[in-house]
């Protein structure tokens, strides 16, 4: 019978070894659904009148649909692939197929993340709720690019540690109907608490830009702004994901399966 350990080596492998350009389009479409589910999260946090926890929840619960998307759609997500870190711990070589497949992934999934914000921008529904939607994608966007350096940082790696649990979850599901009931709860959790996810951020950060051009913005957003954002970010998330899980759940299950 295969260990947790080996599985979760299998996993990495599986990943690591396909090919790039398969990679990259699969990033692409793992980028427009985080996109999809960031789009669902603007519009019931915009309309849902309901007090601000709630809302939140809300936004989470409908926010999950994202990475489950990623998941049965067999799609490559950066966030999700820090586990792949795990496979290096047994082997320094490892190292540089890891890196490998997270640039592949985050350029693919930037790609799909701007692919979907221009496609909603050119279907004019940025203008819908007599404007709330825009106005909500713009209050989001100058939320996140107000964050200072390491209040980023920090929200990226707490972000991660639940993104990552929620995929660590997904990898030892024996069928797609317990991937379905083991990711909402992690995801929930990061969104309506306000942690920050890289990949999402690729579809608010622009399309807060593109929206601030529906109405007369207080603060004009600049795409500077979204670099100073995803830097913090994106590492926070790479620490959360590939401490916080990938090392020590290797503690725990290669030292249980000796």
């Amino acid at each position: 019978m295969e260990t947790d350990h080996a599985t979760f080596i299998r996993w990495c492998n599986g990943k690591t070894q396909k090919r790039a350009l398969p990679l990259f389009f699969g990033s692409i479409l793992a980028g427009a659904y985080i996109g999809f589910a960031s789009q669902l999260f603007t519009l019931v946090t915009a309309s849902s009148g309901l007090a601000y926890g709630l809302s939140q929840i809300l936004g989470g619960l409908v926010f999950s649909v994202g990475l489950i998307f990623v998941v049965l759609g067999k799609a490559d997500l950066f966030t999700g692939n820090c586990l792949l870190s795990y496979s290096c711990f047994d082997s320094l070589s490892s190292w540089l197929n890891t890196f490998k497949n997270w640039m592949i992934v985050y350029l693919g999934n930037f790609v799909g993340a701007l692919l979907l914000v221009g496609l909603y921008h050119a279907s004019g529904l940025f203008a819908s709720g007599q404007g709330v939607i825009a106005e909500r994608a713009y209050a989001i966007a100058s939320a996140k690019v107000s964050l200072a350096f390491f209040p980023a940082l920090s929200r990226g790696i707490l972000c991660n540690w639940l993104v990552c649990f929620a995929v660590f979850l997904c990898i030892y599901s024996e069928n797609n109907l317990t991937k379905l009931l083991v990711i909402p709860a992690p995801i929930l959790t990061f969104v309506a608490l306000g942690y920050e996810h890289s990949v999402a951020n690729m579809y608010f950060l622009p399309a807060g830009i593109i929206a601030q051009g529906y109405f007369s913005a207080e603060k004009f957003l600049h795409w500077g702004d979204v670099f100073r954002n995803l830097l913090p970010v994106t590492l926070g998330n790479i620490i959360g994901g590939v401490v916080l899980v990938s090392l020590f759940y290797w503690i725990i299950q290669e030292k249980s399966a000796k």
